[in-house]
């Protein structure tokens, strides 16, 4: 059995928001044992919640350190470097304000990250991310008392906080080409489905249960794509 770790956020943690009790929680263990089970690959998940990528670059360079061994590593990062610190942005709508990573600085990790992979002779998995739903985000981070009209006045458009998320989406897909690493397009799969909006989580950011339901068979579909009984069956109606 071929093994897998996954480097990345909540996405890939299965965490989802509760509104009920304003609160954060893990798919029940059996789902999240499920992960590996379904996809037949021994999974080890070293997600954490809130995590950038720098951080993600420094527990990758830890675990190499420590004698890294796996098949492939799937890294899955984006979409806390994409934010912003909402609260200085309402105090201050009328000054600059950069994301927790920057765009050149997110692609050069990336591209840093995948070169050690393969220099270790790992194999390494880019994910896109999911899509997320700017309203619901704006409402939810305004809940406790941000300014939302200060947030607004920043932004411009409302919309800007979901374009600003596609496009490290866009630069993962992008890196994946230049650097010739396998893609698993999980952003796509939730554009495609008309109810797309009903897999997210009121927090606009977190897939819902549904939604982590639609990344497992995204993975379980390209798992079986990649397998080398498919690609010769495959071959031969070519």
């Amino acid at each position: 059995m071929e093994t897998v770790r996954i480097f990345g956020d909540s996405i890939m943690k299965r965490v989802v928001y509760n509104e009920s009790d304003n609160r954060y929680r893990m798919l029940p263990v059996e789902a999240v044992n499920d992960f590996g089970s379904r996809l037949g690959l021994e999974i080890i998940n070293s997600t954490i919640f809130g995590c950038t990528i720098g951080k993600g670059m420094q527990l990758l360079q830890r675990a190499l350190t420590k004698g890294l061994t796996c098949d492939y590593v799937l890294l899955e990062f984006g979409g806390n470097d994409c934010d912003f610190l909402w609260q200085e942005v309402a105090l201050k709508p009328t000054e600059d304000h950069q994301p927790k990573t920057p765009l050149d600085e997110f692609n050069e990790t990336l591209k840093s990250m995948i070169s050690l992979l393969i220099d270790r002779g790992i194999k390494p998995l880019l994910t896109t991310l999911p899509p997320i739903d700017a309203e619901r985000y704006l409402s939810h981070i305004c809940r406790d008392g941000l300014n939302r009209k200060n947030i607004l006045s920043w932004l411009t458009d409302i919309k800007a906080i979901e374009r600003f998320q596609e496009l490290y989406s866009l630069q993962i897909a992008k890196i994946a080409l230049e650097t010739s690493t396998r893609l698993i397009d999980i952003r796509s799969g939730f554009l495609k489905r008309k109810d797309c909006g009903s897999l997210i989580c009121e927090d606009g950011i977190h897939p819902n249960e549904q939604g982590h339901e639609l990344i497992l068979e995204l993975l379980e579909d390209y798992r079986e794509k990649h397998t080398p009984h498919y690609i010769e069956n495959l071959s031969q109606t070519i």
